[in-house]
Order: structure tokens, then sequence, then C-alpha cells
């Protein structure tokens, strides 16, 4: 069986660029969901604080389980 070829870089600076374009990507992807977000609660009459507050939550989750892990 013939052996596919990754992508994977050992340049240590190449992966972080990647990493950080991929990170700038999902930030412009949400920024733009929860513009749609809020549109569609403005049309509705909803509150449109409660998905920023749910995302809120989820953020917070993430930084209280890393800081129980020592940091």
């Amino acid at each position: 069986m013939k052996k596919l070829k990754t992508m994977i870089t050992e340049d240590k600076d190449t992966r972080r660029a990647l990493n950080d374009l991929a990170r700038h990507q999902t930030i412009c992807n949400l920024y733009r969901d929860i513009l749609t977000d809020m549109m569609v609660c403005e049309i509705e009459g909803w509150d449109k604080k409660e998905y920023l507050n749910q995302l809120k939550s989820v953020i917070e989750y993430f930084k209280r389980k890393e800081g129980s892990d020592g940091e």
C-alpha cells in the first residue's frame, strides 16, 4: 500500500502561523454567526443576550477547567 504524504511540517513557526490562521477564521465565523442570531432576535423580538450568555458560559467552563489543572 502506498503511503500518503502529509502536509504536517516540522517548522514550529509554520505550525503556529497555521493555528493562528485557523483561530482567526473561527473567530470571524463566530462573529458572523452572532450577528445573524442578533438580527433574527431583533426581527422576532427575542432576547439578544441569550445566545451571548450561552457562549460566555461555554468559554467560562473551559477557563475553569484549565484553571483546575494548576494554571
